[in-house]
């Protein structure tokens, strides 16, 4: 009887501690976050150009930003003198896009949200000391068409706005019908290159895009995630079969389905398309990747045993190799 007593204690004691285990597993939106501003830090690129002479800055993935003489303000619009640093994000792939959260989610004139495809997502900041700059006149962004599958003459220029929302701030683009884009060709050193013309008048976010166009009915998706999980811990996405440059966020949660949802409801029914999921869980990166046909008002359900711990190295692979 006593060791029947010991043994119904010790199992008590184990249930016990699955549960504060199970306590201490949710994942930490404190990590995400940290996790989506180490990543946006690693992006970025460093140039020093001299403010007077003006000049150009070349990215790692070939893209220019090209700056007239003269090119830099002050806040109180004094003219700038001597060296100006640089700072330069260029982003080309989904997974760069999710691990920044930087999604292709455009916002239209009437305020409703659709999904672009992307020739590039690009930020530029210029400083001098302590001192935040800005364009004395417009600037010239050049973007390597290759770089997202070649030319494409229905891409326009969008800019980044933030909004924020109970507390949750997303990233949306706006397209800026008082700029202008131009497709050409470009000449370097290194020979002659298809370009998007950028002119821009301010610095901060940059995106060249067009917006995603299919004939099929349209549709909302549902995505009903684990116990534990919510919009502030983990983020979900979803990607376009066939666009390598477009990926859209579940932005808007529901507290009493559990369930993610997006703005427009416009997904074309019969779409081929992966979800994913992205959490951390005891410091580690935490995913699930759903592929589906959508279907009229689909519900995607995501469940505990699709949840599992990956590098960031792997997650970027498996991202960048969907269709």
């Amino acid at each position: 009887m006593i060791a029947v007593g010991i043994s119904l204690i010790l199992m008590a004691l184990s249930s016990c501690d699955d549960s504060e285990s199970s306590v201490r597993s949710i994942p930490n939106a404190a990590a995400l976050q940290a996790m989506t501003d180490e990543n946006t830090e690693a992006k970025i690129q460093h140039f020093t150009i001299d403010a007077t002479a003006g000049g150009q800055i070349t990215g790692q993935h070939g893209t220019i930003v090209k700056f007239p003489a003269s090119a830099f303000l002050t806040s109180e619009n004094g003219v700038v003198t001597g060296s100006v640093d640089i700072e330069f994000i260029e982003i080309y792939t989904r997974s760069s896009m999710l691990l920044t959260q930087r999604p292709t989610t455009g916002k239209k004139s009437d305020g409703t949200k659709a999904m672009l495809v992307s020739g590039g997502e690009f930020y530029v900041h210029a400083t001098k000391g302590n001192s935040i700059l800005k364009p004395s006149a417009t600037y010239s962004i050049i973007v390597p068409t290759k770089n997202t599958g070649g030319t494409n003459l229905d891409m326009n220029m969008f800019t980044g706005v933030e909004e924020c929302e109970n507390d949750k701030c997303n990233l949306v683009w706006e397209e800026q019908k008082d700029r202008k884009m131009e497709i050409g060709e470009f000449q370097t050193a290194g020979g002659i290159f298809s370009a998007y013309y950028a002119i821009q008048s301010k610095f901060g976010w940059t995106n060249i895009d067009r917006w995603y166009s299919d004939p099929r009915t349209k549709t909302t998706i549902f995505v009903e995630v684990p116990s534990g999980f919510d919009n502030k811990n983990c983020a979900v996405y979803i990607i376009y079969d066939g666009e390598p440059t477009a990926l859209g966020q579940f932005d808007r949660y529901d507290e009493k389905t559990k369930r993610f949802t997006e703005h427009y409801g416009l997904i074309p029914v019969g779409l081929n398309v992966h979800i994913i999921l992205v959490s951390i869980i005891n410091d580690e990166i935490h995913y699930a990747i759903k592929s589906a046909v959508i279907t009229e008002n689909h519900v995607e359900v995501i469940s505990d045993g699709d949840v599992h711990a990956i590098t960031q190295e792997e997650l970027v692979a498996l991202i960048d190799d969907l269709p």
